[in-house]
């Protein structure tokens, strides 16, 4: 199978390849696709450029039941949803969930195929039989409503200035505030739209996960943790601009994010907060900010991203590593237990998957996660699609501003949608 994937590529390409591997998620319960989109840039790509889980050998819900996993040097694909804080910290979520999911889902793979940014293949369990081979027929989208969403722009506006009344009284500095968009279909194909979304917005991070009749269809460009033998590393995102029509527009727009000072306080608020989570795990005075402000761009949009480092210490478990970490601060705010009190009362809907993270363990723990931003998540039962989007709230935040980046971070997934 290895021998033959590689004549494939060779013959027919990397993204046919990859679109045979997409494709054949849909014969399973339990399916991962993690996708670098071939973007080499340097660390953001990660070690490799895709890698495709199928089957189920087991599952497992709790904190507990994956350290035990890992314990067990297994491969491990799943999801950290949001709500999982109520765990680590003394908070809860009462809000109405859009769509339901679990905490937390990860899954042993039965088969598992690999490919290296050097073009080496490798493939783990279970081989793959023939039908890998066979192109499968995708449903067209047919019937995709307006959005319902629960919040409009008036209501948004109102609340970025409840969040300044709330950074006066110095509850909070920073603030991330998201609002809901949902819609009901008579027929979607989740593959057919994440591979659509892809060729929208090639992202570092692309992700796509199946587990039974939800499907999590994503495009994020952000890091939350990576660990690579002792070292972790996690890129926040804080300052996006729109990509411009010219290559000289473009670079205006990149100079004008590099000197904005809004958006390197809230970047450096993040940083600073990241910085104190990896503290509390790694080795004293091993942690450090390798690059500030860098910024990324990409079809979309362009993104201010810094990058910070640390030394893991000795016997923490992935459970400890949640606790002091999670959720990322990016899509919090600091500080981090206080914005999320507000957040809960501000959001009129559970976040669920959403401003989670995707990713995978190996039997080495070494693992990768992402943040789910830009991100569908499609519910065959109740055939309703999700997505969400906001920003860090600071004080110097400009309520039409920020709602003209909320349409900015959806754009992609309305236009594959059909809407725009």
């Amino acid at each position: 199978m290895q021998h033959k994937i590689t004549q494939y590529i060779e013959s027919e390409g990397l993204e046919a390849l990859k679109q045979l591997c997409y494709q054949h998620t849909t014969e399973y319960e339990y399916a991962c696709v993690l996708d670098s989109c071939q973007l080499n840039t340097g660390v953001h790509g990660g070690k490799y450029e895709l890698m495709a889980a199928y089957g189920a050998l087991n599952t497992y819900r709790t904190t507990v039941e994956l350290d035990n996993a890992i314990g067990q040097k297994k491969w491990l694909f799943g999801a950290l949803g949001y709500d999982l804080k109520n765990e680590f910290e003394k908070l809860k979520s009462n809000n109405t969930p859009l769509i339901e999911t679990p905490d937390l889902l990860f899954f042993e793979p039965q088969s598992l195929i690999v490919l290296l940014k050097n073009g080496e293949v490798r493939i783990y369990g279970k081989p793959l039989n023939d039908s890998f081979w066979a192109e499968k027929p995708l449903t067209e989208h047919e019937a995709v409503s307006e959005n319902l969403s629960p919040s409009s722009e008036a209501e948004y506006i109102d609340n970025i200035n409840a969040i300044h009344q709330l950074i006066r009284q110095g509850d909070v500095y920073e603030l991330n505030y998201c609002v809901p968009h949902t819609h009901t279909f008579e027929r979607f194909s989740p593959i057919r739209f994440q591979l659509d979304l892809v060729k929208k917005s090639p992202v570092p991070m692309a992700s796509y996960l199946r587990a039974g009749h939800l499907h999590l269809c994503g495009a994020s460009m952000e890091r939350y943790l990576l660990k690579d033998g002792s070292t972790l590393t996690s890129q926040p995102i804080k300052g996006t601009i729109r990509k411009g029509s010219t290559p000289q527009e473009d670079q205006n727009l990149i100079a004008e994010l590099e000197q904005s000072e809004k958006d390197r306080s809230e970047n450096v608020m993040i940083v600073d907060l990241v910085r104190n989570d990896l503290n509390r795990i790694c080795e004293r005075g091993s942690v450090q900010v390798t690059e500030l402000f860098g910024i990324y761009s990409y079809l979309q949009v362009h993104q201010m991203i810094s990058t910070i480092t640390g030394h893991l210490a000795q016997d923490i478990t992935f459970k400890n590593i949640l606790k002091a970490t999670f959720p990322m601060g990016s899509m919090t705010g600091a500080p981090k237990i206080a914005a999320m009190q507000h957040i809960e009362i501000l959001e009129n809907f559970k976040r669920g998957w959403y401003s989670g993270s995707l990713g995978y363990i190996t039997p080495g723990f070494n693992f990768d996660f992402n943040v789910v931003i830009r991100s569908v998540l499609c519910d065959m039962n109740s055939k309703t699609l999700n997505y969400n989007a906001g920003g860090a709230i600071t004080i110097d935040s400009d309520p039409n501003s920020e709602w003209d980046e909320v349409k900015l971070k959806t754009k992609a997934i309305s236009q594959v949608l059909g809407f725009t």
